[in-house]
Parts: C-alpha cells; sequence; structure tokens
C-alpha cells in the first residue's frame, strides 16, 4: 500500500520549481522530516511553499465527479474506491492543508479526478517518489 501527500503549491513557487521538481520534493522532505520542536518553522516555511485547500468545495468537486461510480463511497472528508475488478482499494483524505491517498495501486483512481485542479504536486516520502499532477 503506497500513501501519497498532494500539496496545492502557491503559483510563485509552482513557477520556480516548474522544471526542477526535485527541489521542491526536497523542501517538502524538509518540512516533513523536521524535529517537533522547529513546528514554527516548519509551519512557515510550509506556508511559504504551499497554499490551503478549500475543504467543502474540494469535497463537492471529488463527490461530484465520483457520485455516479459504484466502486465509490463519500464520508465527511474521506473518499473511498474500492473496486474489485481492479483490485483498487484507497482512500482520499481531505485536509485544509494537503490530501492524503492511500492506494493500493500506483496510479489510483484520484489521480484522474484531481488532475484538473491546479499546481498540485504528489509525493510518497517512503518510496522518494514525486511528480506534478496538475
Amino acid at each position: 500500500m503506497r500513501t501519497f501527500y498532494i500539496f496545492k503549491i502557491n503559483k510563485e513557487f509552482k513557477i520556480i520549481t516548474k522544471n526542477k521538481p526535485y527541489n521542491l520534493y526536497l523542501a517538502l522532505d524538509n518540512i516533513h522530516n523536521m524535529d517537533r520542536s522547529d513546528v514554527l518553522l516548519a509551519t512557515r516555511l510550509y506556508e511559504e511553499v504551499c497554499d490551503k485547500n478549500d475543504v467543502i468545495s474540494l469535497n463537492m468537486s471529488i463527490f461530484n465527479h465520483l457520485s455516479e461510480s459504484d466502486y465509490y463511497t463519500k464520508f465527511n472528508n474521506a473518499h473511498i474506491i474500492n473496486n474489485y475488478f481492479t483490485d483498487e482499494s484507497s482512500k482520499l483524505t481531505v485536509n485544509k492543508t494537503y490530501l492524503k491517498l492511500k492506494s493500493t495501486l500506483n496510479n489510483p483512481t484520484f489521480f484522474e479526478t484531481l488532475k484538473n485542479i491546479p499546481n498540485l504536486f504528489v509525493v510518497d516520502f517512503t518510496s522518494r517518489d514525486y511528480f506534478w499532477l496538475s
């Protein structure tokens, strides 16, 4: 099972890192691995790099896009796909500061759903994998 963190990068950082996503990955990885005693610094750095999500509109957008699917369910801020034909079990949790996607697939259905949202950057900190989604 893979865990992807999806961040909404602000426009200035996207321009700077569009062709060098490794630098953006390093910045997010450093924030992710900061000591708890440096939480204020980590928060400031994060706010410089990322924008916050509009949780309500994002939840509605995802719901409207997937509501016709037999494999889709939603509860609060959690969107779940269980497709036994493709062996996909994915859960997307919408938070104000990031999206968290746990999936059995390397390319889950939620990537297709989210690709039209601008400035999304996906990171799997465990596998050291990162890419622009949009």
